[in-house]
């Protein structure tokens, strides 16, 4: 194992009950609920904040010291600005006052996931995990895969059938142990549930853990230190909603610590139309959403039936007078096409989905011309997969999953 590195002063809180605790190796509150991190903001100054291009330079807004991190240049993406999208012309008549794209393909393993697993494995680590494991439709997969092997941890990844070759590739490269579980993300995740209490492995799945959200909630600290300030809308794709929970936890964080006291920006959250639950949720006027039957997206990251932050999200949507949106696989498609041919730039079907929703927003009045748009595109585009299939076992249940990877149940009475 490697290093260990140092947790800072934190303590956590359930989004539900507000129960607070310690920061530990926890996943979620006794009542079910996503835990948060919080910090002691009053002895936090701006200019604490590191100065490396990273997402460490955040360190004072996170739970670990960045003195002993294994960073493999998480974070500092660019944020580039649109100069024929979103100008009104001939080939695209979209027209808003400024639109920018945060480029999260320039992460290690090519997606914004590399941000959330670099702060929740190390984490993990720190509270004393060996092992680690995560259900994915592949990017999560890699990410984790990653950051294991920089921080000496084990790591097992369950990944769906439909999960890209490459990211099951660059797992297995790392030296993580991949299965392919027979179902979709929510059988994934209910496996990987099954596997984490019966070895004490620890399960970093979407809020069920609360650090993940640590890394991608530096996103927004980017955009607010590279713009200046704030833009109107931020335009965001969204499964898990981590990244969406992410933005609003460092936007509340910004506000409390006074260093931005201007209007925030609206959350704009996009789905894809053959799996879309929240959209659904929110045109309801629900506070929670029910899960998705039969999703169909070609966006992997799009497809998550439900999720364990819709609560968070959707009261995210509404705190910032945001809005949500559904759009066609074809829209997704052309958008990629377009970012690639007009500004090129790669962007992965989940990213292309935010401007396929800025042009439904903007033809319905909601974006109006003189607002300021960023869109964040999670990951590099897909080009055709080559090279040899990955050689993945497909398993059904955690059982049968234990039995591949050679795992024993732990003893009864026996710690996590």
């Amino acid at each position: 194992m490697g290093h260990r590195v140092r947790v800072r002063p934190a303590f956590l809180e359930c989004t539900a009950c507000g129960k607070r605790r310690g920061v530990t190796l926890a996943n979620l509150c006794d009542c079910g609920a996503p835990l948060l991190v919080r910090y002691d903001l009053e002895s936090i100054h701006r200019e604490d904040l590191l100065p490396r291009r990273d997402l460490w330079r955040y360190a004072p807004l996170l739970p670990l010291d960045a003195t002993r991190v294994e960073s493999r240049g998480e974070g500092g993406t660019p944020l580039h600005r649109l100069t024929r999208i979103g100008s009104g012309g001939r080939v695209a008549r979209l027209k808003v006052a400024a639109l920018h794209v945060k480029d999260e393909g320039l992460n290690p393993t090519g997606t914004f996931k590399a941000r959330g697993m670099a702060v929740a494995v190390p984490m993990a680590q720190a509270l004393g995990a060996g092992s680690v494991l995560a259900p994915t439709a592949g990017n999560a997969g890699a990410a984790l895969a990653l950051y294991a092997a920089a921080y000496g941890l084990e790591a097992t990844i369950l990944m769906t059938p439909d999960a890209p070759a490459e990211a099951k590739r660059k797992a297995l490269a790392m030296g993580a142990k991949v299965l392919q579980i027979e179902g979709d993300i929510t059988d994934a995740g209910r496996v990987a549930q099954q596997i984490a209490a019966a070895t004490g492995a620890f399960n970093v799945a979407t809020l069920r853990e609360p650090y993940r959200v640590e890394g991608k909630k530096t996103m927004l600290l980017e955009i607010w230190e590279d713009l200046g300030g704030m833009p109107d809308w931020i335009l965001f794709p969204t499964g898990g909603g981590t990244g969406v929970a992410g933005i609003w936890k460092a936007l509340g964080e910004l506000r409390e610590l006074g260093w931005y006291e201007g209007a925030w920006p609206r959350i704009g959250l996009v789905q894809a139309e053959g799996c879309a639950p929240l959209v659904r949720a929110w045109t309801q006027g629900r506070e929670s959403a029910e899960p998705w039957t039969n999703p169909t997206t070609a966006a992997a990251g799009l497809r998550v039936p439900a999720t364990l932050a819709d609560r968070i999200v959707l009261r995210a949507i509404r705190e910032t007078r945001g809005a949500c949106v559904a759009v066609s696989e074809d829209e997704m498609a052309v958008a990629a096409a377009n970012l690639a041919a007009l500004e090129g730039l790669s962007a992965c079907l989940e990213g292309a989905a935010t401007l396929a929703g800025l042009r439904r927003l903007h033809d319905e009045g909601v974006i109006r011309p003189e607002d300021r748009v960023v869109l964040v595109n999670t990951g590099v585009g897909r080009g055709s997969e080559d090279g040899s299939p990955a050689d993945v076992p497909a398993v059904r249940s955690a059982e049968e999953a234990m039995a591949r990877l050679g795992l024993a149940s732990r003893p009864q009475g026996m710690p996590g």
